[in-house]
């Protein structure tokens, strides 16, 4: 088991997704994850427990995921983010370039769960150096 457990945040509104997703990252014993099916319950989690990483979905109800990931670096929730989207379309705009996210940050449901592990653990290794 590892020294360090990592909080994470899963931000999803579709449950299953959301489920999925943490169970499988739960399978290693790395992380602390917690999740939310909105970006203001997903906000008020983090205001009490602030999150190293936060997987994103971009198509939420209420506030969108770009907005909550602006809003998340702003008060300095959440360190890293990565976006797991259904959205084809979506590209990492420059607001987001300017919080430092890349292309690699994301992903295109239905992911690979092990890309999406490789790269939390790229980041939070970036993180530790």
């Amino acid at each position: 088991m590892a020294d360090k457990l990592h909080p994470i945040l899963v931000l999803d509104d579709e449950e299953r997704v959301r489920e999925l997703l943490m169970d499988y990252l739960g399978e290693y014993d790395e992380f602390d994850l917690f999740g939310a099916a909105s970006a203001e319950d997903a906000l008020e989690l983090l205001r009490q427990r602030p999150a190293e990483l936060c997987v994103v979905d971009m198509r939420l109800p209420g506030m969108d995921g770009a907005e909550f990931i602006e809003s998340a670096a702003a008060a300095k929730l959440c360190h890293h983010f990565i976006v797991h989207t259904g959205s084809v379309d979506f590209s990492v705009s420059q607001a987001l370039q300017d919080l430092g996210m890349v292309k690699a940050d994301v992903f295109y449901k239905p992911a690979n769960a092990a890309d999406v592990l490789a790269r939390i653990r790229e980041l939070i290794t970036q993180e530790e150096a």
